[in-house]
């Protein structure tokens, strides 16, 4: 039996086949197929050699979300609101993307005045009904969202939060009607306060389903017929997995199911290497993602957005930028060297791939460099050829007077690492964290590249490349668990009364959980752990800071004192004597970790080192090139040096100190 974990990428889908009773892993790299998902996945696990038969279990990431929701390509969406909130949608929050721009236009609303629909109802803040649901007033709309034709609709009522028998009970309405019609209710999808954030993400949810069913549909049909038998379990946003049943009806919460799984597989491998503070680095085609993990968890929120929209729903702190392997480097109209955020993608792909693109890239520049062997292909799958890749830099060179296509193709990657390192900076530094408390956790097909390079600029001193870092977010969909995220409003003084509430809404979520995940995940109670965190602000403030507890404290001061501790590592002072309010609570309940273990390097037959060169701020300088596969455990040598792998290359800056350790992890010190 094996597990079986996929990552499909901007560019590469990357696939992972682990046996526990080995602990083998094998992998597998095939570029994306956008058109057809699924039939990368079954190239993939076709090069290893996979009985689908003998799977135990599959885990899916997917990038479907996002890029439906980037690209605009959702369903069109409907939406009915209680009387006098038609416009919540239009209206906003008041924001200006741009503080200073008095002439920027407002973003659109995600659905248009003519298919927002107001009907008779009304609960209030503390839950009570006010006005009953009109039935006919829903009926009425209802028929109007039927004969316009969309076949989605967000049902987002005031104060649902508290009391969602409106809602339920508007969707039950719809669906007895218009069969067809896919409900979206926000009581289901974030049940919390904030009017207008609640319905942005209520919207993305309706706007997807239909696609992400589909798909998902398809994906699981294609795997029946290569002979899987077990149920497919998603990647969801906040590092868990989930049912197909799950993701299909809240699909949001897979926004960022493809860089989860990267962050998933670094807490399992960085607390079996006895690091509990890391700083992740996950480098691919078209994009990095960095995270915080900070004593042994990652940094989580429910403030993200997507396309410019607010999204609430629970996920990892995860910060994206458009830098990665394909990034084109350009000039601008003020004749300054730019990197990205546009990327070649897999068609026509950088200069180097030989598949028609002509522009040059960040992938371009580490050939030109002497960090990629032309020799080798790109993840067993893209040969490189060096002159495309220097006639595309050469083109670029021409319009700065002097430079040539090596020395451009240096500052490219300078540039894409400064990019890089302000990246990290956000999740660190801006949040009251010293990044050289942490170990560097770089990963992805470009990640090892630019790793000592993004610690030298941040100060760090150790970097840990893990095993199979080309494939790593696979890695991670097969370290995993079943994990289910539920939150409930509060919004009461943080006194003992308070607290008393939260007492009876973590019990209730609890129970919640247990019967989930016995019904979707096959789980005992015994089973199931559960992580409880408590958001909390001061009196006036209108954003909350989740506190994590282990267990709900005794009494609501020491809550307090948890509160403020949590604020001043946050913001570095707390508003001492003011009072504090709870807003909401969280339950995380989360299954067992499965069991993954690493072989060993193999002791025989100890690695050389190849001679070599490589390009850096002082010209050509001598390195050494070794291939990780023959290097055994206790092997240590010092950079300048390229470290070759299946999937990935890391390159060992000067100054830096390389050791293989028992997990085949590459940990990499600043001398």
């Amino acid at each position: 039996m094996f597990f079986i974990g996929v990552d499909i990428g901007g560019t590469f889908t990357d696939v992972i086949v682990y046996e526990p009773a080995t602990a083998r892993l094998r992998e597998a790299k095939t570029l994306s197929t956008p058109a057809d998902p699924a039939r990368a996945i079954v190239e993939g696990l076709a090069k290893i050699g996979v009985d689908l038969a003998a799977a135990g279990r599959f885990v899916h990431g997917t990038t479907r979300v996002t890029n439906a929701l980037l690209e605009g390509s959702g369903e069109p969406v409907a939406v009915i609101t209680t009387a006098g909130f038609r416009d919540v949608l239009e209206m906003g929050l008041g924001h200006r993307p741009r503080l200073y721009s008095v002439k920027e236009p407002p973003r659109p609303p995600l659905v248009p005045r003519r298919m927002r629909h107001a009907v008779q109802e009304r609960i209030m803040a503390d839950g009570t009904v006010s006005v009953p649901l009109d039935l006919g007033d829903l009926d009425r709309a209802a028929d109007a969202i039927a004969a316009a034709g969309p076949g989605a609709v967000a049902v987002c009522f005031l104060h649902s939060y508290r009391n969602p028998e409106h809602e339920h009970a508007a969707a039950r309405r719809i669906t007895e009607r218009y069969p067809s019609v896919v409900c979206s209710v926000s009581s289901d999808v974030v049940p919390e306060h904030g009017e207008y954030e609640r319905f942005t993400t209520t919207v993305l949810n309706a706007t997807v389903r239909g696609a992400v069913s589909e798909y998902l549909g398809g994906l699981g049909g294609a795997l029946a017929d290569g002979g899987y038998t077990r149920p497919l379990a998603i990647m969801t946003s906040s590092g868990g997995v989930v049912s197909t049943e799950q993701a299909r009806r809240l699909p949001i919460n897979l926004a960022l199911s493809g860089p989860a799984g990267g962050v998933a597989a670094s807490v399992h491998v960085a607390a079996r290497a006895g690091f509990g503070n890391v700083i992740t680095c996950d480098i691919g085609g078209t994009s990095t993602d960095v995270c915080l993990i900070k004593d042994g968890a990652p940094l989580m929120t429910n403030h993200g957005q997507i396309a410019g929209y607010p999204n609430k729903t629970f996920q990892l702190e995860i910060n994206t930028i458009g830098a990665g392997g394909g990034s084109v480097a350009w000039r601008d109209v003020g004749g300054e060297l730019r990197v990205g955020p546009r990327s070649a993608g897999s068609t026509p792909g950088p200069a180097a791939y030989g598949r028609g693109g002509t522009e040059p890239t960040i992938t371009d520049a580490h050939l030109l460099v002497g960090h990629l062997d032309p020799r080798a292909s790109l993840g067993g799958e893209v040969g490189l050829r060096t002159e495309p890749a220097r006639d595309a830099m050469g083109r670029l060179a021409e319009e700065f007077d002097g430079v040539g296509d090596v020395e451009l193709a240096y500052g490219v990657l300078r540039l894409a690492t400064i990019k890089m390192t302000s990246a990290i900076k956000e999740i660190s530094v801006a949040r009251g964290h010293d990044p050289r408390d942490f170990v560097l956790m770089p990963f992805g097909g470009a990640g090892p590249m630019h790793a000592t390079a993004l610690a030298d600029e941040l100060g760090i001193v150790r970097v840990l490349v893990p095993p199979v870092p080309g494939n790593f977010s696979a890695l991670g969909f097969v370290t995993a668990r079943a994990r289910h995220d539920y939150v409930r409003t509060a919004l009461v003084a943080a006194d003992d009364a308070g607290l008393d509430v939260v007492r009876s809404l973590v019990e209730e979520m609890r129970e919640a959980a247990r019967e989930q995940m016995k019904t979707e995940d096959g789980l005992d109670p015994g089973e199931i752990g559960f992580a409880v965190s408590v958001g909390m602000r001061f009196r006036g403030q209108s954003f909350d800071l989740a506190v994590p507890v282990a267990e709900l404290p005794a009494t609501a001061d020491e809550l307090v004192e948890a509160f403020h501790a949590a604020y001043a590592e946050r913001y570095s002072y707390v508003r001492g004597g003011h009072p504090a309010e709870i807003v909401n609570c969280r339950v995380t309940a989360f299954g067992a970790e499965p069991d993954v273990t690493f072989p060993p390097p193999d002791p025989a037959a100890p690695a050389s080192g190849e001679p070599s060169r490589i390009y850096g701020a002082d010209g050509w300088a001598e390195a050494t090139v070794w291939r990780r596969a023959a290097l055994a455990e206790g092997t240590t040598f010092e950079g300048p040096a390229v470290v070759r792998e299946s999937g990935s290359t890391t390159v060992v800056g000067a100054g830096w100190t390389a050791t293989v350790d028992g997990d085949r992890n590459l940990l990499l010190v600043r001398s």
